[in-house]
């Protein structure tokens, strides 16, 4: 097996999860009047018209051809091999061979930031013409695009073109369209998102745990005693890394310490009495969580420089051996954890499920409900022809064994044909094929019964071809780790608020924001009074907290 084609294949999707990661997941819409959601089908195709009947839904190729124009952010990891373009690839190749839809990309820009979203407000204040699909991952961006008047809302013809599997996805996770949901129409279609991305679960030095002969904790003062037992063993060292500096800290990608507040999370506004969304940084369950972490420092348990730490110093302080304890995502095991092994001989790292918080509970901040949604120009006539395509990238995240990207996105760059068989041994190295125009996005919830498939691999299946092409691109760790995520999805609170930011947020929010980051750290510090913090919550509710709480639950209530 070829060793570094194995890891550029595993790092191709641990980007991937960290790009997600980073995108902003918050879309939302302001209300209008003037559009419709209908739009008009397709040129011709050779089977039979879509129809809202699921019994009646077939795939079909476009006679002639339609073509459907976006925008595509290029990324110094997108190559190309063999003469092939962004619109002529194996991908792009195979809508237009057995679907007869053409890929144009109208726009083709340099990934740097925020490039797109300029872009297309450039293209709103000078009249051009918009893509007919957009990728948007910018909810503010969203409602103006909605407000401009320039896309269209989709409701009849998801209900019309959606593909039975497609509707079965978005039954199971309804949630989702309130990103998307305004005036009581849906303005764009939502990507569905699962723990995979962004998840955290537990991860320990083995080695370390055998050696105070402690087991894995489960609950809050278990914990705590595998902090003192690390502490007192390896005194010279730090029991637990964790990343503090960021706007949120304590809820970094890397290096968190979310599953301290069990089950009130800070930073997100989450369902309370009465089915009211609530923000858990002034509950109090916050309070209780800095408390501990406040003693975790006091006692050294902590890093003395762990306000400075971003996630990638998190990390390394348990990759170069100073760290015995950290929490992330299950994807840890491939990136960067991994290299423990190699940079501290005889270190053995295993993911662990989290333990209960300070309430007694299991929590922990849970994946975004949605982090891209694509919007469709106003005059835009194929919808029929997208949910086609749509449905086609749905098969693959659902393990459909005649999906025509079973084995990869494009042979030649993410595996090769070896006797008739795929292999994902690439001679020079397997590429990432990202041109497709939209995809689901994860496996949605709910969709697969029976056990997953990291739980199928390391119990030794290798039955289908999705196994087999997961187990050669993955290591054990990465495996093991994901195989944890999974285990605790119940345990997540997904933030609720998906919209656009609510009308005080514009001018408060910022000021909020920066006051929670300053609280959390100072006071874990020993700088701030427990009378400084609990003015802090009296100051947050009185300084715009309270109207912004009360507008966040209107717009909750209206997309019901």
């Amino acid at each position: 097996m070829n060793r570094t084609v194995k890891t550029l294949s595993l790092l191709a999707a641990v980007s991937l999860m960290l790009w997600l990661a980073g995108c902003s997941g918050n879309q939302a819409a302001k209300p209008r009047e003037s559009e419709t959601s209908s739009s008009q089908p397709s040129a011709t195709a050779q089977e039979s018209s879509s129809s809202s009947d699921a019994g009646d839904w077939k795939r079909k190729k476009f006679d002639p051809p339609v073509t459907i124009s976006t925008a595509f952010a290029i990324r110094d990891l997108d190559k190309l091999r063999n003469g092939d373009t962004y619109e002529d690839n194996p991908l792009t190749r195979w809508y237009r061979d057995n679907l007869g839809i053409q890929t144009k990309y109208q726009w083709l820009l340099t990934d740097q930031g925020d490039a797109l979203n300029q872009k297309i407000r450039l293209a709103m204040a000078s009249g051009e013409k918009l893509p007919d699909l957009l990728p948007i991952s910018d909810n503010v961006l969203l409602n103006e695009l909605i407000e401009s008047g320039q896309i269209m809302a989709i409701d009849e013809s998801f209900e019309k073109y959606a593909s039975p599997r497609t509707k079965e996805a978005y039954a199971k996770n309804p949630d989702v369209w309130m990103a998307v949901t305004k005036d009581g129409k849906k303005w764009g279609l939502p990507t569905i998102s699962d723990g995979n991305i962004g998840d955290t679960i537990m991860w320990i030095r083995q080695d370390w745990l055998d050696s105070v002969n402690l087991q894995a904790p489960q609950t809050m003062e278990q914990f705590e005693a595998l902090l003192e037992a690390f502490k007192q063993k390896y005194p010279d060292k730090v029991p637990l890394a964790l990343s503090g500096k960021a706007l949120q800290p304590l809820a970094g990608y890397m290096g968190d310490a979310q599953f301290v507040f069990g089950g009130t999370q800070p930073y997100i506004w989450d369902k309370g009495e009465g089915g009211k969304l609530r923000y858990g940084s002034v509950q109090p369950g916050f309070k209780d969580g800095l408390a501990k972490l406040k003693l975790w420092f006091e006692k050294g348990y902590l890093g003395k420089e762990f306000a400075t730490h971003d996630e990638q110093k998190a990390a390394s302080l348990f990759t170069s051996g100073e760290a015995g304890i950290i929490f992330g995502p299950g994807w840890m095991g491939a990136w960067p954890l991994e290299d423990t092994a190699k940079n501290v001989p005889g270190a053995v790292v295993k993911p662990y499920e989290l333990p209960s918080g300070v309430d007694g509970t299991v929590g922990r901040i849970g994946t975004k409900l949605v982090y891209i949604t694509y919007v469709f120009r106003k005059d835009f006539e194929h919808m029929d022809a997208l949910f086609q395509y749509y449905d086609v990238s749905m098969g693959v995240l659902l393990e459909d064994p005649d999906s025509p990207f079973a084995a990869g996105q494009g042979e030649g760059y993410d595996y090769v044909m070896v006797d008739g068989k795929p292999s994902w041994d690439v001679p020079d190295g397997a590429i990432d094929l990202r041109y497709t125009m939209a995809t689901v996005g994860n496996t949605p919830p709910g969709m697969i019964e029976g056990p997953n498939i990291y739980e199928r691999v390391i119990a030794g299946k290798r039955d289908t071809i999705y196994e087999q092409k997961l187990a050669f691109s993955s290591t054990p760790l990465f495996l093991e780790g994901m195989l944890v995520s999974l285990k605790q999805l119940d345990k997540a609170r997904r933030d609720m608020f998906i919209g656009a930011p609510v009308k005080t947020m514009v001018s408060k929010w910022p000021l909020l924001t920066q006051m929670e980051s300053e609280v959390t750290i100072g006071y874990i510090y020993g700088k701030l009074t427990d009378a400084e913090l609990d003015q802090f919550i009296q100051d947050w509710l009185s300084k715009g907290g309270q109207q912004i709480t009360d507008e966040v639950n209107e717009w909750y209530a209206s997309v019901q």
